[in-house]
């Protein structure tokens, strides 16, 4: 199924608007307005998540990303005071070539993957078609609840021993 001009248009838009937002959280002066650009990426990979019939994924990255981690971020930045020291001095002209160095390979071994479909691999039972019959919501909870049981109920638990923790070290600075 060929895609609309449409559906083309609004994931070339999302896809910009994820490209800006994560350039906006390097490029900010201020930590509050980089974690703005770090809201507007995470939404629009969200809407792209979805736009790729991942609704499961694109809606568990609106929620745990755009939601839980941003505030988190806000959270303890308004702790701190909102305000980050910056050492004007601390970006050395080499440090600055070794970066554009190291960035440039990156791209180039992501192309190169790209080019050679090298990060395809291996199809699993869960073709397009099985997805499209039992539904993604359903597909992904009966794995979730079956095989993946015990990781997901360590994960349960972890996060809440984290949010005890946060809320005894908040307790302990009164």
């Amino acid at each position: 199924m060929e895609p609309t001009a449409l559906e083309i248009v609004l994931f070339a838009g999302f896809g910009l608007i994820a490209i800006a937002g994560a350039i906006a959280v390097i490029a900010a002066r201020h930590v509050v307005y980089s974690a703005l650009g770090m809201l507007a990426n995470f939404c629009a990979l969200g809407a792209l998540y979805i736009m790729l019939s991942a609704e499961f994924l694109g809606i568990a990255q609106l929620i745990v990303y755009g939601g839980a981690v941003v505030v988190l971020f806000l959270f303890a930045l308004m702790l701190v005071g909102g305000r980050l020291p910056v050492d004007e001095h601390a970006f050395r002209p080499f440090a600055s070539i070794i970066s554009v160095g190291l960035a440039a390979l990156l791209l180039g071994e992501l192309a190169y993957l790209t080019l050679s479909s090298g990060i395809l691999g291996s199809r699993g039972p869960w073709t397009p078609a099985a997805i499209g019959q039992a539904g993604s919501l359903q597909a992904i909870g009966g794995v979730l609840m079956t095989d993946y049981l015990l990781p997901f109920e360590m994960v349960s638990v972890l996060l809440l021993v984290g949010i005890v923790g946060a809320v005894a070290l908040a307790k302990r600075r009164q």
